[in-house]
């Protein structure tokens, strides 16, 4: 299991009302920041890049404009005025809608090309 992969178990935990405390230790935007900053280097260190990550970062930022050069949960924080979960909850619909868009040019008949 790779990052995003997390994220969307994360996600669907949140939406059936698990406290994020329980994975991450804190309702903290900054805390995701690191966990997943962290997970990124144990994989490069395990010679597991997250190529997919990698793209979803790239994706976030030239295609959405939702990765500025402070991160997104300065924006994000911004955007929901200081509440953590909800500026956690935008960043993770984020990524469900890269996976859900990735899964279905990978699925099309073309291979999406």
């Amino acid at each position: 299991m790779y990052t995003l992969d997390f994220l969307l178990f994360l996600r669907e935990q949140v939406q059936r009302g698990a406290i994020l405390d329980m994975f991450m230790g804190s309702t903290n935007a900054h805390a995701l920041v690191a966990f997943i900053a962290g997970t990124q280097m144990a994989l490069r260190h395990n010679r597991f890049p997250d190529h997919e990550c990698q793209d979803f970062v790239a994706w976030l930022r030239d295609v959405k404009q939702e990765f500025p050069v402070e991160g997104w949960a300065v924006k994000y924080l911004r955007d929901c005025d200081g509440d953590h979960l909800m500026a956690i909850k935008k960043f993770l619909d984020f990524v469900a809608e890269f996976k859900g868009m990735k899964m279905r040019r990978d699925s099309a008949p073309d291979g999406g090309l």
